[in-house]
């Protein structure tokens, strides 16, 4: 190829003939600029594919595939230029901060590029995503217990990315509720369950008590309430009854003690009973034979030189009754106030003897007679020994001593008292 510099091109210009073509004209190079010939520039032998002007007197731009510094070119990869690839669209090297992402940048927010990790999203100096909460990656260093990359916040990790607990305020997983508080009396335990009655704890207003357990017979009912006579629930150990009332006079009093049953025996006994505790054996067999309930509690009315009713029975407040369910006393203190409320007259089959002789040797009050007048101990029918015996017709004092003596010869019945 020709190269003309301008100086040389105007002389050989000036020297053709007007008549002759100039073969000259329409010359890339040639350093006239020629726009009829489709010129865009000609800046002669400084024409080349790095400079403002072609070698094929074109003007160079980014986007030409040719790399022209004077222009500020970095790079021109022509039509491949883009901005995620290694050439930009302005004829720029790409690089980490430029605000594209190309090559092995996974993300590039330009100027917006951050570093430290603070623990939100971004984009750090090194186009790489930033650690953050919700990224489905745990950080301890950025205090994440858990990351399960959501912000639902009843599962069971939070939004904070912290492992929920119960006492946290939330309610997840297997919680059925959740106060954030510690308090374990109030409507949400501190296992995070509803508070219930039966759950060992008590709630506050609610109830008034709550033992953990279903059974009924306790201190405290199933239905968390203190157990009290009258709630027509049997607490085992201290009541007797409870027919879920407090009336006195209906087989279960208002202590909730059931009445006791008083008998005069179907059979007459000789003095020799075989001691106080062979008196008691009678009564029980008597009650055992007509199907009394609990057979073994009764005792005879009786005393001897070692005790009496007074100190062998228990001082009930139950009322005392006959078979046919005849009111005798309403209590131990109104059965031994010397005044009966009806006379004792009914066997354990219900059988009315009437005015019978019983062997008591005892006073109204439960007390013994006195050294001397037990026939020896209940152990000796001698009519030279002397007892006293009650009447079974009476309410008054005579119901258990009647004031005379008579000797231990004979016969008489047992009164017998469920104890």
């Amino acid at each position: 190829m020709r190269v003309f510099t301008p100086t040389v091109a105007l002389l050989l210009l000036s020297l053709s003939s007007c008549t002759e073509p100039n073969p000259y004209l329409g010359v890339c190079g040639n350093g006239v600029y020629e726009a009829d010939v489709g010129e865009e520039c000609d800046d002669g032998a400084g024409n080349g594919d790095a400079a403002a002007c072609s070698m094929t007197c074109r003007i160079g731009v980014c986007g030409d595939g040719l790399v022209q510094p004077e222009l500020g070119e970095d790079c021109d990869e022509g039509v491949q230029n883009s901005n995620n690839g290694a050439c930009n669209l302005e004829c720029q090297f790409t690089f980490c901060g430029d605000g594209f992402v190309q090559g092995g940048e996974v993300c590039d927010d330009g100027v917006a590029n951050r570093w430290p990790e603070d623990g939100t999203p971004g984009c750090s100096i090194f186009c790489a995503p930033l650690p953050f909460c919700g990224d489905g990656d745990v950080q301890p260093d950025l205090g994440e217990e858990c990351d399960d990359a959501n912000d639902i916040e009843d599962d069971t990790c939070t939004s904070e990315c912290k492992a929920t607990t119960c006492g946290d305020g939330l309610v997840q997983g297997a919680e059925e509720c959740d106060d954030g508080n510690d308090v374990d009396g109030d409507g949400c335990t501190n296992a995070c369950t509803y508070a219930a009655c039966g759950d060992g704890i008590l709630h506050e207003g609610q109830e008034e008590c709550d033992d953990g357990n279903d059974d009924n017979g306790d201190d405290c009912l199933t239905v968390c309430f203190i157990a009290e006579c009258g709630d027509g629930v049997l607490h085992e150990g201290v009541e007797e009854c409870d027919d879920g009332n407090t009336i006195d006079d209906d087989g279960c009093n208002s202590a909730c003690m059931r009445d006791r049953t008083v008998f005069i025996s179907d059979i007459m006994y000789e003095a020799f009973l075989g001691g106080v505790e062979g008196a008691d054996d009678l009564c029980k067999t008597q009650a055992a034979i007509h199907d009394l309930p609990e057979p073994w509690r009764y005792k005879a009315w009786l005393s001897d030189s070692t005790g009496s009713p007074s100190t062998r029975f228990t001082a009930r407040t139950a009322r005392y009754v006959s078979t046919q369910d005849m009111t005798i006393a309403d209590n131990w203190d109104d059965l031994t106030d010397g005044e009966l409320t009806n006379p004792i007259l009914h066997t354990a089959d219900g059988v009315s003897l009437g005015n019978v002789p019983l062997w008591t040797a005892t006073t109204p009050a439960g007390e013994g007679v006195g050294e001397g007048f037990y026939c020896e101990d209940w152990t000796n029918d001698n009519e030279e020994l002397l007892t006293y015996k009650g009447g079974s017709d009476h309410t008054d004092p005579w119901w258990s001593i009647i004031p005379e003596t008579t000797d231990c010869y004979g016969l008489g019945y047992l009164m017998c008292f469920e104890d």
